[in-house]
């Protein structure tokens, strides 16, 4: 899926999955050399750009492919991280982890028909698979911003404003960008991909739910989301608890438990 973000780029994706093929998100802003890697290191056998698209518009009813058999644990999408060693990763997600995480969302973020998720991440990065499942799961509108571009600052300010976005989900760099601002129609306020800090939280969290949410792409985006952040907490936002389906450990060096209060690591 070599395309800008955009209502084709939402089709197209859509149109895979539901015929039973796996997608593999690549961001027409890459690299060349990022852009080669990941199509030899996942084996991909057809690649949509808009070259492609005009083709697909032209096709009739007759040349469609049946609908492949697809169980929860076949694979939805391969989307690739930048690995701990600097050398992309490919990781694989199931419809499994997909419908289990959504479902989580949409009732831990009140997703319905009158939602309006703004699409802000990159299509190489997994949050926008997030913010795909968090309007399409509730229902809800997906708003992509004229022209695919990425946002920030009063930029990004403007468009929420204009285009009445009820739920986001913004990372804690992009969201200190932008000037403080009442946003009366925005509801609920994710965060997540770095760490968050209390200023923010006292910031952004009035007037609305914000979320702190963690995890690897290998847990299906997020593993935890925490409760609703106060305004007046003190000390680092929590990460929270695990999303459904998901468990987490804190081991120590040996992989055993720790005891409450003890640091660790997070598995």
């Amino acid at each position: 899926m070599c395309l800008p973000r955009s209502v084709e780029w939402v089709v197209a994706l859509l149109a895979v999955v539901r015929a039973g093929g796996v997608y593999v998100p690549l961001d027409p802003e890459w690299p060349v050399e990022r852009m080669e890697f990941v199509t030899a290191d996942s084996g991909v056998q057809l690649v949509i750009d808009e070259e492609m698209l005009e083709v697909l518009s032209g096709a009739s009813a007759s040349s469609a492919v049946p609908v492949g058999r697809v169980s929860l644990d076949s694979a939805a999408y391969v989307i690739y991280t930048s690995g701990s060693t600097g050398r992309p990763k490919g990781v694989v997600v199931s419809h499994r982890g997909v419908a289990g995480f959504t479902a989580a969302m949409v009732e831990r973020f009140g997703l319905d028909a009158s939602s309006r998720v703004l699409q802000l991440a990159s299509a190489g990065f997994d949050a926008s698979v997030m913010e795909l499942l968090m309007a399409l799961g509730g229902g809800g509108t997906l708003v992509i911003p004229e022209g695919g571009r990425l946002l920030a600052g009063q930029e990004l300010l403007d468009v929420f404003a204009g285009e009445r976005i009820t739920h986001s989900l913004v990372p804690p760099t992009v969201l200190g960008s932008m000037p403080a601002s009442d946003l009366p129609d925005l509801r609920v306020l994710v965060t997540g991909g770095e760490a968050l800090g209390a200023e923010l939280v006292g910031r952004w969290s009035a007037g609305r739910a914000m979320f702190n949410a963690y995890g690897p792409t290998e847990v299906t985006v997020a593993a935890s989301v925490s409760g609703q952040l106060e305004p007046a907490a003190a000390g680092v936002p929590p990460i929270g608890v695990p999303v459904a389906g998901a468990r987490v450990w804190v081991l120590d060096g040996w992989l055993r438990p720790v005891p409450v209060g003890v640091l660790g690591e997070l598995y």
